[in-house]
């Protein structure tokens, strides 16, 4: 097998464990059927974001404590985790979507570069002053959009709202940022008719390239 069809095949291994674990969450916060599997799967979002952090960071050591710490408290806590693994859930889905608001929100700010402005730089190179504004526009759509899951996340769960939550944090959530891509590009292929276009997936990769350019 190339190098190019694993990749492909271990994207879709992913996108399939993605899905089977969204469900199976789903079910766990609902019908509370397997309050251990709940607490384990709300475990997963956070453990893959430190072992990313960990990959990147120049003090490896200090962070791979920093787990096995980690690690050893939601043991020690294990019973209460069990008990109260949806507010975990509900931690990691609003706290994910303010985080990426402010992200996004941030470099609107006057004198800063949109954020989706320096993901089309680094995909095409120079930038004409309609590309700039289009990429402007489409940083405010993103920092909304991540805001608006935030805000709703937040009221269905506070709300007391746990079925609708649910469906909205493990199940609806993947299908509207995976809507907001495509929608984005049909509304890209109109306004910037005679832009290179790099599609979809390249501008997932040239998400993934700014990240890790980043300082570390």
């Amino acid at each position: 097998m190339t190098p190019e069809r694993r990749k492909h095949s271990a994207t879709a291994l992913l996108a399939v464990l993605s899905i089977a674990g969204a469900v199976l969450a789903h079910f766990a916060i609902v019908d509370r059927f397997s309050p251990a599997l709940g607490a384990l799967l709300s475990l997963v979002p956070a453990a893959a974001f430190l072992l990313w952090i960990a990959r990147r960071s120049r003090y490896r050591g200090a962070v791979a404590a920093a787990l096995a710490l980690a690690a050893l408290a939601a043991w020690a806590e294990w019973g209460n985790l069990e008990r109260h693994f949806p507010g975990v859930f509900f931690v990691e889905h609003a706290g994910a979507n303010l985080l990426l608001a402010i992200l996004f929100g941030r470099t609107l700010a006057t004198g800063r570069e949109p954020l989706c402005t320096r993901f089309a730089r680094i995909a095409h190179g120079a930038m004409t002053p309609e590309m700039a504004a289009y990429t402007r526009a489409v940083t405010l759509a993103w920092t909304l959009f991540f805001s608006t899951l935030a805000l709703a996340s937040a009221v269905l769960y506070l709300g007391g709202f746990l079925t609708a939550w649910s469906v909205l944090a493990t199940l609806l959530s993947p299908v509207l940022l995976g809507l907001m891509f495509v929608g984005e590009y049909a509304i890209r292929l109109r306004a910037l008719p005679h832009a290179e276009r790099i599609g979809i997936l390249g501008g997932i990769r040239a998400f993934s390239r700014h990240f890790a350019a980043a300082p570390r």
